[in-house]
């Protein structure tokens, strides 16, 4: 009897490893291949949105600022959501070795050659890994309403924009994505483009 409990344990853990969810794409995004490798930290990332073109130039200098209504800027937890957004793209910029500073606020054309990445934020909802592997389904759904829009720090000039809209199923248990996983995914696919551009 102790036997086959053991053997349904192990069923069970199995199927719970195979819920691993990724985020839900952008616009323009697709599923990964069958198989593939469900990696944090995917080489090169899993596209979430289209490519945007940069110039060469201006993609050695990035600034970042979220902005949205006030209804979302207003919210208990903005400022965590900020900082999730702000470190992220830090590491991220680091290991790229591209310049990179937060605004409050977007600045306006300053002449300088660079990225503005103007991100606006229609709805988020924040869910901790710490609260996900302790309470699990009990947390509810993570979630990124988001446009990334590329300019030129120069002028102003839109380079061009994407579209993320994350989420992850709380019914996936400790698996599913949280919100710093989300925001990571973002910047992954924000710094490819950046990448590829120099």
């Amino acid at each position: 009897m102790r036997h086959c409990l053991s053997l349904s344990s192990i069923a069970c853990a199995l199927v719970l490893v195979g819920c691993a969810s990724s985020p839900g794409g952008g616009t323009g995004s697709s599923a990964p291949p069958s198989g593939a490798p469900t990696t944090s930290a995917p080489a090169p990332a899993e596209r979430l949105a289209p490519a945007v073109a940069v110039p060469a130039a201006s993609a050695r200098n990035v600034v970042l600022t979220l902005t949205g209504p006030k209804n979302v800027t207003e919210s208990k937890d903005w400022g965590e959501f900020q900082r999730e957004w702000r470190e992220t793209f830090a590491d991220h910029a680091k290991a790229a070795g591209i310049a990179y500073r937060w605004a409050d606020t977007p600045p306006a054309p300053s002449g300088e050659a660079g990225t503005l990445l103007q991100v606006e934020v229609a709805d988020y909802r924040i869910v901790g890994i710490g609260a996900r592997i302790m309470f699990g389904i009990m947390t509810g759904n993570a979630f990124i309403d988001a446009k990334v829009q590329f300019l030129d720090l120069s002028n102003g000039r839109a380079f061009g924009e994407q579209r993320y809209q994350t989420s992850s199923s709380a019914g996936m248990g400790i698996f599913a994505k949280v919100t710093p996983q989300q925001v990571d995914a973002i910047a992954a696919n924000v710094f490819q483009d950046l990448k590829s551009a120099r």
